[in-house]
């Protein structure tokens, strides 16, 4: 017998009424309170995420419909768009994603996600992240959705596997990095800079388009 589906609070009702003010004529109020909903579901599926569910609902749900925006844009606005994706999004997509805000700024649009979400960010991420100045604002674990691809130029990944759809014109890199949760503190600032450097090398990329990126 197959589990009742997850009730969604009223609350969500409020978070899909703010979203599509801010989405008037451009996305129908329909679609917003669906993927609202959805957001609500993924990120309280298995309790995983339980503390201040409605405020990283209306997160995710925003950063979800920008995507849909950008991807059904009849012409690119000319800001690419990057997706980190790794296991759990709690550790090397959320360095990789936090250190491309700090070098790119407004540049680029950063997105991360899980493929399976922990509950929180690794908290030594968090710091070794600012050993350095960079800081990791506002972020949260994620669960991977077709409409974030869809939304993204760039998609790297990091030990996700399969996980991740390939959609054709997306500039596709899978990066070898090792897992911060099974790492100690030295380990962590090597997988630490070793991002950096990726990410140093796909802002330059990024700066003079590469072959594959869609125009």
């Amino acid at each position: 017998m197959s589990a009742a589906p997850l009730e969604v609070p009223d609350v969500a009702r409020r978070i899909a009424g703010r979203l599509a003010r801010r989405y008037r004529g451009v996305v129908g109020p329909e679609t917003v309170q669906a993927v609202v909903d959805d957001s609500y579901r993924l990120l309280a599926r298995g309790a995983r995420i339980t503390r201040f569910l409605p405020s990283l609902t209306a997160h995710f749900a925003a950063d979800r419909l920008a995507a849909i925006v950008r991807a059904e844009a009849a012409e690119h606005d000319g800001v690419p768009s990057v997706l980190f994706v790794c296991v759990e999004n709690s550790g090397r997509s959320q360095l990789a994603a936090a250190v491309l805000r700090a070098l790119a700024g407004d540049e680029v649009v950063v997105m991360s996600a899980g493929s399976d979400p922990a509950g929180r960010i690794i908290p030594a991420v968090a710091e070794v992240l600012d050993e350095i100045g960079v800081p990791v604002v506002d972020e949260y674990p994620k669960p991977l959705t077709d409409d974030l691809v869809r939304g993204a130029d760039y998609v790297i990944t990091m030990g996700c596997g399969d996980a991740c759809p390939v959609l054709p014109g997306r500039h596709y890199e899978d990066w070898e990095v090792a897992d911060p949760a099974a790492s100690g503190r030295e380990g962590l600032r090597a997988i630490r800079d070793e991002i950096v450097e990726r990410v140093e090398a796909l802002v330059a990329g990024i700066r003079e388009p590469a072959v594959g990126a869609r125009g």
